[in-house]
């Protein structure tokens, strides 16, 4: 269950999913880069014999720290001498070890991009990239002040839908009071293996209930396709879940046969996900041998890959991008883009223009850091300063996150975003309500 805390600004992004790039086989073509294609990445990586590239935020040490590994353990005997209190162990010592290198790695505006998952935990990672989840499926804000949540989405196919309603205020988890509890606490009663049941005190209008549900492994929804006109579709990508390129292949071959042109591809609080299905995507739209990204790690250096297809979708495209379009959307936009085979609308994209590896260790726990960087196809990275659109439309994220709450027909009138692209793909009189009459071109489209 999803757990936001009133009364408190918070902006959460599902970065450490959305960066966790298990690698499909890939109909996408991987070469090595010939030096002039190298030469279009930054000039520190563009030597062909030598490749290197400036770290993408600062990782050297800036001063000396003679015989480094004595002192750790100096240090170390000290704290277990010394504390004020027996409790700390070696154990928790080498945990805190580990957990401060994978933040010393991580980038500064996300210090827990590098992470280390106990067996458990990995275990829901997986869930989420495999498109499924076990949970009860509700979403909900959590107001500390009454120590209630309150019901802001249910997830569909879940064990919640039909049963739990939006606004719906839980005050009890199996008979325990909320108030007093964190966040992390409530989530804890909320969460649960399969096939296990939970009882919620639920404030309905006016009346007390008690409803028994029962947590279960659902699909989740990540594609919506709506046509807004028999020649456009909106399509809506929430997460990169695994094979949901496939899906989008199927629905973009029903929108060709029945007479669709343009596509509407609505990215927005998009955090991104399984980094091939990307790469899959991009190729559906982007010419065989037409390169959709551009790598850079120890072991392959600079690597270009292209797309495989012969045949592609030639619809007309419009990308609708917001700060919350992270990580393997950004791939997608940036691919897209520099093929021309579309133009951005909306804010700059989050920024996260790195990759990473899982790794299992000898106890089970996984380890996930940064293994190698990303660039667009002319070689520009994005890394902690997004991709610009070529058209602003500024959008903040609550308001974003309830349009895609209501139907097409009351997005028609109220999402600025939508209608603008509608505009710029010349279906202009399908909009309820007027768009900018001259869409704001952004400075750079990088």
């Amino acid at each position: 269950m999803d757990i936001i805390p009133m009364l408190k600004p918070c902006l959460c992004f599902a970065l450490p999913l959305a960066a966790l790039y298990i690698m499909p086989s890939l109909t996408v073509r991987a070469e090595e880069v010939p030096a002039q294609a190298a030469q279009t990445a930054p000039a520190e990586a563009a030597k062909a014999n030598d490749p290197k590239i400036t770290p993408l935020f600062p990782i050297a040490l800036t001063h000396a720290v003679p015989n480094s590994h004595a002192t750790y353990e100096e240090v170390r005997k000290l704290i277990l001498e010394n504390y004020y209190t027996s409790d700390i162990t070696q154990e928790a010592l080498d945990w805190a070890a580990i957990q401060g290198m994978l933040r010393y790695i991580s980038p500064p505006e996300n210090p827990t991009l590098a992470t280390i998952w106990t067996a458990e935990e990995y275990d829901k990672i997986l869930n989420s990239l495999e498109g499924v989840d076990v949970s009860l499926g509700l979403k909900s804000s959590f107001n500390a002040g009454d120590g209630s949540l309150t019901v802001t989405e249910v997830q569909p196919n879940s064990p919640a839908e039909g049963i739990i309603l939006p606004l719906d205020r839980i005050l009890r988890v199996n008979g325990q009071v909320l108030k007093g509890k964190t966040v992390a606490e409530v989530n804890a009663l909320m969460s649960g293996p399969a096939d296990t049941d939970v009882v919620l005190t639920i404030n309905r209008d006016i009346k007390i209930v008690e409803i028994k549900l029962t947590r279960q492994k659902y699909e989740t929804k990540n594609l919506f396709v709506n046509q807004i006109s028999p020649k456009l579709a909106l399509v809506e990508l929430r997460y990169f879940a695994q094979d949901v390129s496939k899906d989008l292949e199927k629905e973009l071959t029903t929108l060709k046969q029945n007479g669709t042109e343009a596509i509407i591809l609505d990215l927005r609080n998009n955090t991104g996900g399984v980094f091939g299905e990307a790469l899959k995507m991009s190729q559906l739209f982007v010419n065989e041998r037409g390169i959709v990204l551009r790598t850079y790690n120890q072991q392959e250096k600079l690597r270009n890959f292209s797309s495989g297809n012969k045949e592609p979708f030639n619809f007309k495209l419009a990308i609708l991008a917001n700060g919350n379009t992270a990580s393997a959307s950004e791939v997608l936009v940036g691919a897209l883009r520099d093929q021309k085979r579309a133009f951005v609308i909306g804010t700059k994209t989050y920024g996260k223009g790195v990759f990473e590896k899982t790794f299992e260790l000898e106890n089970h726990f996984r380890v996930k850091f940064i293994t190698g960087a990303m660039f667009t196809p002319t070689g520009v990275s994005w890394q902690g300063k997004g991709l610009a659109p070529d058209f602003l439309v500024e959008q903040d994220v609550a308001t974003v996150t309830a349009l895609h709450k209501i139907d097409l027909a009351q997005r028609l009138k109220k999402d600025i975003g939508l209608i603008t692209a509608i505009k710029l793909l010349n279906f202009g009189s399908l909009a309820t309500e007027t768009a900018p009459e001259n869409p704001t071109p952004a400075t750079s489209g990088k």
